[in-house]
């Protein structure tokens, strides 16, 4: 009887905590970071941990994630930083479909949303994702599902006007539909590679869809690259690596294999 009344004891401490670090959670979405300049015309803002990035093409705004706050305040954030509105965005590419990469989503209505495929019926709310702890994360975050105009399947092309394009990777195991995106020589990974103590590296396995698979998708990232001269990464947490350092610390990530 004792042991099942600390038990419960537990479990309540344990669901107390928890309330209070959602709480916290949606106190902090709502006050992003400042935004910041990682090249002329690409803006970083950071919001509860998550980043998401805007970029001028033209006279419009592509979005390379949307955050965690299902009202955009970090959306807006980084649109006021480059003198633009949710008006102005006419493309979002989400590397994946969680919660706290894609809240905003649903805000963003006269803009293509892209994202991988596989990802689709966890976004338009017709599956549950398949990762117990993104499933319970899912109900903490509380994102609201969106329709994607523009599913992604394989490597593709996606021309954005003004004569510019953004390149489309598919890296699955993070999640089944996990993408990574160029654009203007910048690798927006998502959380297939996250930036941390100033090296890259693969995302925690335990929130992942498939580590085996996500272990293979960096293996062939380099394959996958082609060659392409790329400036700078930028993850969906940890920010940016520093302007000229993403070759060196690619190499670096790709050399330590599936370790």
């Amino acid at each position: 009887m004792r042991a099942l009344k600390n038990l419960f004891t537990l479990v309540v401490i344990l669901a107390v905590l928890g309330g209070g670090a959602v709480a916290a959670f949606r106190v902090a979405r709502q006050r992003p970071g400042n935004p910041e300049e990682i090249k002329p015309g690409l803006l970083a803002v950071s919001s509860a941990g998550a980043y998401l990035y805007a970029a001028r093409a033209g006279n419009h705004v592509l979005l390379f994630d949307s955050g965690p706050d299902p009202a955009g305040h970090g959306v807006d954030a980084a649109l006021t930083g480059l003198h633009a509105g949710r008006g102005d965005v006419s493309d979002l590419f989400l590397t994946h479909v969680h919660g706290d990469h894609t809240a905003a989503a649903a805000s963003l209505g006269g803009a293509r949303i892209h994202l991988g495929a596989a990802d689709v019926p966890v976004a338009e709310g017709k599956a549950p994702p398949d990762n117990l702890f993104i499933r319970l994360m899912s109900k903490a975050i509380g994102a609201p599902t969106f329709t994607v105009t523009d599913p992604l399947s394989g490597i593709a092309t996606v021309d954005v006007g003004s004569g510019q394009s953004v390149k489309a990777i598919p890296v699955p195991g993070h999640t089944p539909g996990s993408y990574m995106f160029i654009y203007d020589g910048v690798l927006f990974s998502g959380d297939a590679i996250v930036l941390k103590q100033g090296r890259l590296d693969r995302g925690p396995g335990f929130l992942n869809s498939d580590t085996e698979q996500e272990k293979t998708s960096i293996a062939t990232l380099k394959t996958q690259l082609g060659g392409q001269e790329i400036t700078a990464v930028c993850a969906g947490h940890g920010g940016c690596t520093p302007i000229g350092l993403a070759h060196t610390l690619l190499e670096d990530l790709f050399s330590r294999g599936n370790g």
